[in-house]
């Protein structure tokens, strides 16, 4: 690594202090050759913007319902409780 201090999360899940370090060299060891290349530009189109991606997820609703069971759980909760 180029810099022995930078370890990140997905280095070090699972492992205890003393494993952390043998970690960092063994990914060295196996992926040093590709590990700082830079990430390829696609050769057909451009990028899309991070606006635009997000633009495509924003109006998924991964709780469908979600805000109705809340305000029946708040109306609940107001004719139980006051």
């Amino acid at each position: 690594m180029k810099d022995k201090e930078q370890l990140h999360w997905h280095h070090v899940v699972g492992l205890t202090g003393e494993e952390i370090p043998q970690a960092a060299r063994d990914a060295e060891e196996k992926y040093g050759d590709i590990i700082n290349l830079e990430h390829p530009e696609p050769k057909n189109h451009p990028r899309m913007s991070s606006e635009a991606r997000a633009a495509q997820f924003a109006p998924f609703a991964a709780l469908t319902g979600y805000d109705k069971v809340v305000d029946e759980t708040v109306e609940q909760v107001k004719e139980d409780y006051l």
